[in-house]
C-alpha cells in the first residue's frame, strides 16, 4: 500500500470515531486529483451540515472581535466545525497565530475588549456559548511545528481559514512530516512566508509582565491555572484551552479502535 492510500485509510479510521468519513473533495485537497482518480480507491459520501457553513459565515464577518494591534498573523476555525459535526448550539473553535512574544499581550487585549463585546467564550458564560469563538490555541510564529501524528494531522488538514488564508500554507511547510509520513501534496507546504528573526527584547519584557498578570488574576479568581503547563508553554510561545491530556487521548481512542 503507497504512503497517500495508507494515511486515507488511517484518516478515515481517525474520522470514523466521530461519525465521518473522507469525502473524495478532501482527499483531492490533501492528496492532489491524481490520487482519487486512481479506481482502486474509495470515498465517502460528502456530508452536508448547514451549520458549518453558517457558523463559518459568522466566524468570518465577525474577525474583527479576534485583531489586536496588527499582532494577528492567522486564524483558522476548528474543532467541531473544521472536523464536520458542528451543532446548532456549538461554539466556534478556533487556532490563532500571532507574532513572536506577543501571545499573552494579544490574550490579554482581546480578553479586555471581550468586556464589551462578549463574543468570545469565557469560563463564566457557562451554558450560553452558542456561536461563540472559542480560542483554544494561540501559537507565536516561532511554534508552528507540530507533533507528528494522526490527531494533528487531521486538525490541519481540516483546518478552515478566515483570516490571512495563504499562511496556511507556511504553517504546512513547517511540518515536513506531513510530506514524509502522510504523502500531502507538495503544494501545500510551498509558501513565500518569512519569519524575521529579530530578537525584540521590548516585547519580551511586555509579554512576561501581561503572563504575570494574567497568571495572578487566575489564582485570585480560582481558576486553578496549571502553572507549570502555562510556563512550560510559555517559554515555547503558545496557550492552550484544553485539558493537557486531550490530544492524547483521543490517540488512545483511535488506537484502541
Amino acid at each position: 500500500m503507497d504512503i497517500e492510500a495508507k494515511a486515507l485509510s488511517e484518516l478515515r479510521n481517525f474520522r470514523s470515531k466521530m461519525g465521518l468519513g473522507v469525502s473524495r473533495e478532501q482527499a483531492k485537497y490533501i492528496w492532489g486529483k491524481n490520487f482519487v482518480k486512481n479506481e482502486s480507491v474509495s470515498f465517502d459520501d460528502e456530508i452536508t451540515n448547514v451549520e458549518i457553513k453558517r457558523k463559518v459565515e459568522i466566524a468570518k464577518n465577525e474577525i474583527k472581535y479576534l485583531k489586536a494591534l496588527g499582532l494577528l498573523k492567522f486564524v483558522g476555525v476548528s474543532g467541531s466545525v473544521g472536523a464536520g459535526f458542528a451543532k446548532e448550539d456549538d461554539d466556534i473553535d478556533v487556532f490563532v497565530v500571532v507574532k513572536n512574544y506577543t501571545s499573552w499581550i494579544y490574550r490579554g487585549i482581546i480578553t479586555l475588549k471581550n468586556l464589551f463585546h462578549h463574543r468570545i467564550r469565557m469560563i463564566r458564560n457557562g451554558g450560553m456559548v452558542k456561536d461563540k469563538f472559542c480560542v483554544n490555541l494561540i501559537r507565536e510564529e516561532r511554534d508552528l511545528i507540530f507533533d507528528d501524528d494522526i490527531f494533528n494531522f487531521h486538525e490541519l488538514m481540516y483546518l478552515i481559514p478566515i483570516y490571512n488564508e495563504r499562511y496556511l500554507n507556511f504553517i504546512y511547510s513547517q511540518n515536513g512530516w506531513l510530506r514524509e509520513g502522510y504523502g500531502v501534496k507538495g503544494e501545500l507546504l510551498m509558501s513565500r512566508e518569512f519569519v524575521a528573526k529579530r530578537r525584540d527584547w521590548f516585547l519580551r519584557v511586555v509579554n512576561f509582565k501581561f503572563f504575570v498578570l494574567q497568571i495572578l488574576f487566575m489564582i485570585i479568581s480560582l481558576h486553578r491555572p496549571e502553572i507549570g503547563r502555562l510556563w512550560s508553554n510559555y517559554k515555547r510561545g503558545r496557550i492552550e484551552f484544553f485539558p493537557g491530556g486531550f490530544r492524547k487521548e483521543k490517540i488512545q481512542e483511535y488506537n484502541e479502535r
